[in-house]
């Protein structure tokens, strides 16, 4: 995906509000890349977003050298107010993240405006999906009412670190490539939607606290059981709280993180992941 220079939404914005008349307001709103010196700005936007954790600061200078990408700031009168990223994620598909509105500039239309120029911008360089994840009920409102849908409920569990025991081992990326064609017959796997035999497989992910992130699980049985308590086995090693493990609604993993001492983060804690066709 390449990078564009700076541009102006007004038209944009002037189309939203004649369906949104929230988006009225005084002031031009412009899309350029982000550069190195918004740092300090992306800090304190980003500052009340999940209790102050937000993984922004955290991303911010990879996502700034990620030319294949395209990380936007949004400006209002010179100053930046929203941050968005596309991030081409297989052929064809296109993955968006990273929304973000200051606080004061909130319930303003700009998180339309922004969503709809990255959904022209995904268009105009050919890709045929856009896929996101949400769990943030105003946002998916948003998303729900531009036309993305559910493809995915993603549930949370969590596993407290337990001493002693060994951990997993992590493979060297050609192994990790030939373990495809187990982990595609594992029972449950085609409830990823794509998104993600003696043997088990974690994918991890970034963490956004103190613990290991688990974006998929692959296997069955006691193999798998095995993997799940050597992961919670490598956050005590690692001098972290627990796993984090998120599984699509109904997987049949279920009991076995249950029999591993994982259980549901909350009843509400969800993660929802759309898809929309382009």
């Amino acid at each position: 995906m390449r990078k564009r220079g700076a541009q102006t939404a007004t038209t944009q914005m002037g189309r939203m509000g004649a369906e949104d008349p929230s988006t009225s307001r005084g002031g031009d709103l412009h899309i350029r890349p982000v550069r190195p010196g918004d740092r300090d700005r992306v800090v304190e936007l980003t500052k009340d977003v999940w209790g102050g954790h937000d993984y922004l600061p955290e991303v911010f200078d990879e996502w700034v050298a990620d030319a294949a990408s395209a990380f936007e700031a949004i400006e209002v009168d010179g100053t930046v107010v929203g941050l968005q990223r596309l991030r081409p994620y297989a052929p064809g598909l296109v993955w968006y993240e990273g929304l973000r509105v200051a606080a004061s500039h909130r319930r303003q239309g700009l998180a339309r405006a922004m969503l709809m120029s990255a959904i022209a911008e995904a268009r105009e360089q050919g890709h045929g999906e856009m896929r996101l994840a949400t769990g943030n009920l105003d946002a998916v409102r948003l998303f729900e009412s531009v036309g993305f849908r559910r493809l995915l409920d993603v549930r949370w569990w969590r596993g407290p670190r337990v001493e002693g025991g060994e951990s997993p081992r992590i493979p060297p990326p050609a192994e990790a490539e030939k373990l495809w064609p187990m982990v595609a017959a594992s029972p449950g796997v085609e409830l990823y939607g794509g998104v993600a035999g003696g043997r088990a497989v974690a994918g991890l992910r970034r963490p956004w606290g103190d613990n290991i992130a688990v974006a998929f699980i692959a296997g069955q049985g006691g193999s798998l059981r095995e993997l799940l308590m050597a992961l919670r086995f490598e956050a005590d090693a690692d001098g972290l709280d627990e796993v984090v493990v998120g599984l699509p609604r109904d997987h049949p993993a279920g009991d076995d993180l249950l029999a591993s001492g994982y259980d549901f983060a909350n009843d509400d804690d969800h993660t929802f992941i759309y898809a929309l066709t382009l």
